[in-house]
């Protein structure tokens, strides 16, 4: 008897081993990798891309370092964002936002923060005619605006960028100067032509070139949305040559290599940009 239970409960076994084995499912789903941030976040024609989550939190990137540690090489995460933002200081750098991602010499619009390349758009404007294709003069990104010196700096994230004419933008006597950000025009600045230099004030040897107590300036209101010759044309800014200068016929345009040699060619075209709308009148090597 004790066997034949034992061989019963041995066939019994068998068999459950033989359901079980044949129900087994080999096509299970397999269980999905965790994502903190969703599908398509690296993926910039995704409405989930982190560049768009970024900027709808208020530019909260530092929420970035708590993961991916304070230098964005992964933390925790072992994902480093410096893989795909290679210019110094990763996500930082101007150029991640603001500019040309692929160039970090180009750290202003176009490309806007909303991603705008048009210079019909405050927030590209003349920035490119300012900084990088500008033949006439060299203009810090400061003259118009401040610089933060962190990415984190007070007032960086805040929108639209705060225009405070500085420096250059108020040399000479145009401490007046401003920006009207509703129509986007720049008023009664140097660099367009609020200047004015007194007879008194220069060396006794070019006094031969006032026709009256001070030279002065056009003072063009410009737009800042308006790219083009029209708004920074040579005789724009100031008459050729400026009012209270000796001028045509007496001075024909060519003539003016004879005290400006190091900032103009005997056809007048600016040969050194960084002696032109500088703050100051270089004259005879000065």
């Amino acid at each position: 008897m004790k066997y034949y239970l034992l061989n019963i409960l041995f066939a019994v076994s068998l068999g459950i081993l033989s359901v079980s084995c044949s129900e087994l499912k080999t096509n299970l789903p397999v269980e999905p990798a965790i994502s903190v941030h969703g599908a398509g976040f690296s993926d910039p024609t995704k409405a989930n891309f982190h560049g768009t989550y970024i900027m709808e939190n208020n530019w909260n990137i530092k929420e970035c370092q708590s993961c991916h540690a304070a230098d964005y090489s992964g933390g925790t995460t072992g994902v480093s964002c410096n893989s795909c933002h290679t210019s110094p200081g990763g996500p930082t750098a101007c150029n991640t936002c603001h500019g040309n991602f692929n160039n970090l010499t180009y750290i202003a619009p176009p490309r806007a923060l909303n991603g705008d390349t048009l210079t019909t758009y405050i927030g590209v404007g003349a920035h490119t005619s300012h900084l990088y294709s500008n033949t006439l003069s060299t203009v810090a990104c400061s003259s118009c605006h401040n610089v933060p010196q962190s990415v984190f700096s007070t007032g960086h994230f805040n929108s639209p960028a705060q225009i405070v004419l500085q420096g250059l933008a108020v040399a000479n006597i145009a401490s007046n100067a401003t920006f009207n950000p509703s129509n986007g025009s720049c008023a009664n600045t140097y660099c367009h032509g609020n200047f004015a230099f007194t007879k008194d004030s220069a060396a006794p040897e070019d006094y031969f070139a006032f026709t009256d107590s001070v030279m002065a300036g056009n003072n063009k209101t410009v737009q800042w949305t308006q790219v083009g010759d029209s708004e920074a044309a040579c005789g724009s800014c100031h008459d050729l040559p400026p009012k209270g200068h000796i001028g045509y016929p007496q001075l024909p345009l060519s003539s003016c290599v004879d005290c400006h040699w190091e900032v103009v060619d005997d056809q007048g075209n600016i040969i050194d940009k960084t002696k032109h709308i500088n703050g100051k009148v270089d004259v005879r090597g000065d």
